[in-house]
Parts: structure tokens; sequence; C-alpha cells
């Protein structure tokens, strides 16, 4: 019998494309996922945190989840600052370089939220954002070098 030999194409898995949102002032979750489902046809819901777990806090960060019926696409929005911390440890080293809080991009501390999409977009213009809240979509490549790629796989 043959060897049957299979190729994976790994072109998809190199990169994720991610939209990154900066809001223009400081509000609430709820009150940003309010104007933003009145814009637009599909509607953000709360759903599991996304959990990450280090060596003495895990650290939960709000997601919220949307079906687009047009595009067929399922839209997640993940907050870039966590929103809690749980302890689990005493710190016992002097520079463990852990905080209460998180942030998800580090080089980004300005961005509020993160969206993934369950298909690969180039253009993240199917969101609507509300005017006077937030500045436009910054797209942004995740390699699979980042720390985030391999969270972002198991969340999927």
């Amino acid at each position: 019998m043959k060897t049957l030999k299979l190729i994976l194409d790994q072109e998809d898995e190199d990169e994720i494309s991610i939209g990154l949102i900066r809001l223009s002032k400081a509000i609430p979750d709820h009150e940003f996922f309010f104007h933003l489902n009145k814009i637009n046809s599909f509607f953000f819901k709360r759903i599991e945190d996304l959990e990450l777990s280090g060596n003495y806090y895990n650290y939960f960060f709000p997601r919220f989840e949307a079906y687009s019926r047009d595009n067929k696409i399922c839209i997640q929005i993940i907050a870039n600052k966590s929103s809690k911390s749980f302890q689990k440890n005493d710190i016992t080293e002097l520079f463990s370089g852990e905080t209460e809080n998180r942030i998800l991009l580090n080089l980004y501390e300005d961005v509020d939220y993160i969206i993934k999409t369950s298909e690969v977009i180039h253009d993240f213009s199917l969101i609507l954002l509300p005017e006077n809240f937030a500045f436009q979509i910054q797209q942004y490549s995740l390699s699979s070098e980042d720390e985030l790629y391999p969270i972002f796989q198991y969340y999927e």
C-alpha cells in the first residue's frame, strides 16, 4: 500500500488579521456596545471572558460577540485591558513582571478593544462605529510569533 502524504497549507496560519478600536472618550463597556448595537444590523452580546493565567494572577478580559448574517461572519470584540484579576499565589519575587492589571497588546496601550473575526477579512468597514465615541478601526496583523496568536487560536 502506498504511503499517503498530506501537505498542510500554512499560508493562512501565519497571520491573523485583527482590528484595533480606540475610544475618543472614556465610557463603560455597556454604553459603547449600546451605541454600537443601535447602528449595526447585528447585535453584540457579552460572552464568557477571555482568561489568561499568569504565575501569580488570573486575568479576565471582557468579550462580546455578534453574527453578521449578510457576510456570514462571527465577530468578536475583546477588551485590551483586563477588567478584573484574581491573585492565585503570593508574589515571592521582587521583579515578577506581573501586576493586578494586564494589557493584551503591550505595544498598543491606548487601544481599548480588539476585533477578531471567524473569517479572514481585510476591511473592517462592515462594523459601523458610533460617531464621537471611537476613532476609525486600525487593521493589524498578528503573526504566529506574537504571544496572542495561540490564545486567539484557542478561543476560536
